[in-house]
């Protein structure tokens, strides 16, 4: 995918200067890394979030400064809790040679056999970090959990037999297909709660 540009301007900082420019459709940004000082930054939230939607977490993207150019890559991005606006950004500066260590979502791919079952997909690890280089970074890990009976499990070693640039701990459990609960375990689960509402009410 070709990069995808940005156009930054230098801000203030502080918390008034933030909420200033967010007002103004602005979204408040860090440049870091590549041996220079950290650079607060603003953008236009909408050309942001639209160059975002086109190149994704896994994109190289050349950020202008005051006609300066630097290649980056997203490493945070936070998002407001209540309306889920975007509110503030992290950008690592690269270089195309030198590798770089990024998370990226580990995707099951197809429905278990175990699930058919009845049994319940357990997804414990839902991202894991990479390292490469900034050209070469997945969009996702996807594993192929269609084989997976009760039981199975997918550990970290797994993962790197699909892609051996994933940093993970290789007995760590990734995913795995646990049995259904039975009917008897539920109903003991609900007469125990209905017996504590009445020991309250009593």
């Amino acid at each position: 995918m070709p990069e995808q540009v940005l156009h930054a301007e230098k801000r203030g900082t502080g918390k008034g200067h933030a909420r200033k420019l967010r007002r103004a459709g602005k979204v408040p940004a860090v440049l870091y890394g590549g041996g220079e000082d950290p650079l607060p930054v603003a953008f236009d939230r909408k050309s942001f979030e639209a160059a975002l939607h086109r190149g994704g977490m896994s994109s190289v993207y050349k950020v202008t400064v005051d006609g300066k150019e630097c290649l980056t890559i997203v490493k945070e991005l936070q998002y407001h809790p209540v309306t889920d606006e975007l509110i503030h950004v992290d950008l690592q500066r690269v270089l195309l040679t030198e590798t770089v260590t990024v998370e990226v979502p580990v995707v099951p791919v197809g429905t278990p056999v175990g699930v058919n079952e009845g049994g319940v997909l357990d997804h414990i690890v839902h991202s894991v970090e990479v390292e490469c280089l900034p050209t070469e970074i997945p969009e996702r890990i996807e594993v192929d959990v269609s084989g997976m009976e009760i039981g199975d499990v997918i550990h970290g070693e797994d993962l790197k037999k699909i892609d051996p640039r994933v940093l993970i701990d290789p007995e760590q459990p990734v995913l795995t297909v646990v049995p259904p609960v039975k009917p008897s375990e539920e109903e003991e689960v609900a007469e125990e709660g209905e017996a504590v509402e009445e020991e309250g009410e009593s």
